[in-house]
């Protein structure tokens, strides 16, 4: 088994493990996930340094470079550089993450292998909420809201099952004569699971994102045959008559109800008041912010921004937006640029990760950087494949396949 192999499939583990990295942890505090990723990357540099062999890096992780280098100039400006310090090292590991994932994942097949690692790990998430509410221990005791561990809050789990719906609804309907039946099963059996989860975790932002995910996941079954799109619209139906009285007693699942009332009369569980402390620190700070991982010790509360795009333009000033925006700027290109099916689970996907960044702080976390990663890799398929023969034939030789 060569170097490249062993590489992709361990990577293919580490996306597995993401969902649910926050529900064990190992002695010392790392996750599975963080473990998994020293193993991928030093695998990943010996495969690089014995075959002399990297991909061309694309301008997404050029991008991605600037604003992880930025991150760590803010250390020079931070009222705590140490921790801002350590918070860069994060984002090194993501940038890391990043190259590697560009590097291998250069078919379609391995960017729809990542995706179903994804869904895959999801389940594990959702079992974990649920032995925690069989096992009578919510995370948060208020509306007794449930997550798959200590280190995963139901906020965060449920914003990773809500990110799976529409890649299990496109998984499901995608043609893989090679792939077994029983992927197919799991993908639309994802669906009813994943009400499940965002029940169990009572989280409203996830709630609204699966709806997103489920109106691509109906706009997914005109691919099927007329009597392949009934029986999975009987079998979801019929599953979800059966989950609703099991869910309707839930606290958590009540607090979902609050969802209108909280938008239109709320204060969005307090966020609206760090948000306003967190733009008023950043008219002081307009151009270059208060630094990485500093969001903190501008807000009375001393918390998170709980909005992606806040903490980094609070954080990283203008700059360090700007350059976030054109991160996400160019894989909206990139997805808007595929074939019309891709085009619409990326854009989906996309909006999905939008409506729960703006209520969660989710710019550094490992599966905001998998999806946006994939979405560049898939659109070089796309590229690859209106490219004349000459130039595909030179690429190729470039780029060898990741299962080599």
């Amino acid at each position: 088994m060569s170097v490249r192999r062993i590489v992709y499939w361990l990577s293919l583990v580490l996306i597995f493990t993401i969902p649910w990295e926050g529900a064990v942890r190992l002695s010392g505090g790392d996750t599975t996930a963080k473990l998994m990723g020293y193993a991928v990357a030093v695998f990943w540099l010996l495969m690089v340094v014995t075959t002399g062999r990297l991909r061309r890096p694309t301008a997404f992780l050029v991008a991605t470079l600037m604003f992880v280098v930025w991150n760590g100039l803010s250390v020079f400006w931070s009222a705590d550089p140490m921790q801002s310090l350590r918070h860069v090292l994060t984002w090194v590991q993501l940038l890391g993450l990043a190259f590697i994932l560009w590097d291998l994942y250069r078919t379609r097949a391995g960017v729809l292998a990542g995706l179903q690692a994804y869904v895959l790990g999801a389940y594990v998430a959702i079992g974990g909420a649920v032995a925690n509410y069989f096992g009578s221990n919510p995370f948060y005791t208020h509306y007794e809201r449930f997550g798959p561990g200590e280190a995963t809050n139901p906020d965060g789990f449920g914003f990773i099952v809500a990110l799976g719906v529409p890649v299990a609804s496109y998984l499901a309907s995608s043609a893989d004569a090679t792939k077994p039946a029983l992927f197919k099963v799991l993908n639309y059996a994802y669906i009813p699971a994943a009400f499940l989860g965002i029940a169990l975790s009572g989280t409203r932002t996830a709630a609204i994102a699966a709806v997103v995910g489920m109106v691509f996941g109906l706009a997914s079954l005109t691919r099927l045959r007329l009597s392949a799109r009934v029986t999975v619209l009987i079998v979801l139906a019929t599953a979800l008559y059966f989950l609703v009285p099991v869910v309707q007693p839930l606290r958590s699942f009540e607090r979902l109800g609050t969802t209108r009332t909280e938008l239109t009369q709320g204060d969005l569980n307090g966020r609206l008041d760090q948000w306003r402390e967190g733009l008023a620190a950043f008219a002081q700070h307009p151009i270059l912010g208060v630094g990485s991982n500093m969001y903190r010790s501008v807000n009375a509360l001393g918390k998170v921004a709980h909005n992606s795009f806040i903490s980094v333009l609070v954080q990283l000033g203008l700059v360090g937006f700007v350059l976030f925006g054109i991160i996400l700027a160019i894989v909206l290109v990139q997805a808007r640029g595929q074939p019309k099916w891709e085009r619409s689970f990326w854009l989906t996907l996309l909006v999905v990760w939008t409506i729960g960044s703006s209520t969660l702080t989710w710019e550094h976390r490992k599966s905001t950087w998998l999806f946006l990663t994939l979405a560049v890799a898939s659109a070089a398929l796309t590229t690859r494949r209106t490219t004349g023969p000459a130039v595909r034939a030179s690429h190729l030789h470039e780029v060898p396949s990741e299962t080599g």
